[in-house]
């Protein structure tokens, strides 16, 4: 049941409203969503101001906005769900209408406003009544050579006690199951079970929140796991997967961050190329994969060396929960690790192709113990490196005054 009707101008109504249609379509270049419990905000980048409608409707609470003449420029995808927001979907409509749909927990009223841009013209859609203003976190495709704008999330300040963010990401989902035991476990069922408890031990942690890539069976390139990633402004990554082989008799957990200079083993090269053509599975033609070598930069050879560091806390971790197939961080060219604005890891928690861990990972149990192990580790890691503006980086300070005010000699 369709609610309310916005248009620009209020100069049309809904039904029979004659279009004014530019000589070129207007190209949506980036999306962002700023959400929080009561509160959310999606901003749309666009190379030129639309005659947007922007309706809602129930059973589910959705917000829809249709842009006449609009396409979504190459590599933009939907932001990831957060806050009152479960989710957010782009299709096209007939007559060149770019539709894009968010849908939320419970009704909101809405409010939508322009403003100009880089180049263009921004949509800003409000769901709420905002008491303070809200801070679009706008990713924008790399296409713009104006490049990503650095925004900030609601939770984010640039200074003070802000939460670290991990982003923890499940793997396959939908169409792709990843792999399969004997008893017919799916890789993707397991790794979201698991997901979905760290997400909760790392939200009970204070000073720490956690942002799932994926919270239900769905298919997510390897790309958009980056930039979902990306948009909650994380601080590290965390990829869950179970691993599988030929020899059913291996066992035992792994933990993997990117190579700059090749795997660290032939077993870590097969795994990255088994894992990179996982885009296959949901149709992706253009893809990063088994056969395109993973390019590394500077800013991402750096980093790599900070992903070691964190990937040594959640080994040490994963050795008191069961056995490690090896007791050192791995390397290999993961699509799914590229990224050179937060360290990342690859955790690999059993072989489901073993019949014995196949059990144990189908167990709550089981996936709580990992939980709690890549938990751990994640926060020794942030305890030891603590970054900028957060509580981890205030704490620390005042152990390492109290530790120099104790000191011999001090009094």
């Amino acid at each position: 049941m369709i609610k309310k009707v916005f248009r620009r101008g209020f100069a049309a109504a809904v039904a029979g409203a004659v279009v004014f249609t530019p000589a070129l379509a207007t190209e949506l270049r980036g999306i962002g969503l700023s959400s929080s419990a009561d509160l959310a905000q999606l901003t749309l980048d666009l190379t030129d101001g639309a005659r947007q409608s922007v309706f809602t409707l129930d059973r589910p609470a959705r917000v829809v906005i249709d842009l006449p003449h609009t396409e979504r420029m190459h590599g933009v995808h939907a932001p990831a769900p957060c806050g009152v927001v479960t989710a957010v979907r782009l299709g096209s409509q007939p007559h060149g209408t770019l539709r894009v749909v968010i849908e939320l927990q419970r009704p909101l009223p809405v409010h939508s406003s322009w403003t100009t841009g880089s180049g263009g013209r921004e949509l800003a859609v409000t769901l709420g009544e905002p008491t303070v203003a809200i801070t679009p976190a706008v990713a924008i495709t790399p296409a713009v050579a104006a490049g990503p704008k650095t925004v900030r999330a609601l939770h984010a300040p640039g200074e003070g006690d802000r939460d670290v963010i991990v982003a923890v990401d499940a793997g396959h989902g939908g169409v792709d199951p990843g792999a399969i035991g004997h008893g017919g476990t799916r890789e993707k069922d397991v790794t979201l079970a698991i997901a979905r408890a760290l997400a909760e031990r790392i939200n009970a942690e204070p000073g720490m929140r956690a942002v799932l890539t994926r919270n239900r069976d769905e298919f997510v390139e390897l790309r958009d796991r980056i930039a979902r990633a990306r948009a909650a402004h994380a601080d590290l990554f965390v990829s869950v997967h179970a691993d599988s082989i030929r020899d059913r008799s291996v066992t035992g957990a792994s933990v993997y961050v990117l190579s700059a200079h090749g795997a660290s083993s032939e077993a870590a090269r097969v795994l990255a190329e088994r894992e990179n053509a996982a885009d296959l599975m949901g149709g992706v033609l253009e893809h990063e994969g088994a056969l395109t070598p993973v390019l590394i930069d500077a800013a991402q050879s750096q980093i790599i060396g900070i992903s070691a560091t964190a990937a040594e806390g959640v080994v040490t971790a994963l050795s008191n929960v069961g056995e490690i197939r090896k007791a050192q961080v791995q390397q290999a060219g993961f699509v799914v690790l590229k990224s050179p604005e937060f360290p990342s890891m690859l955790v690999e928690t059993a072989y489901i192709s073993n019949p014995g861990e196949e059990r144990r990972l189908r167990s709550t149990e089981q996936q709580d113990r990992l939980a709690d192990a890549i938990a751990s580790g994640v926060r020794s890691y942030f305890v030891q490196n603590p970054p900028d503006g957060t509580r981890f980086k205030q704490e620390r300070r005042s152990t390492l005054a109290s530790s120099a005010a104790t000191a011999p000699g001090t009094r």
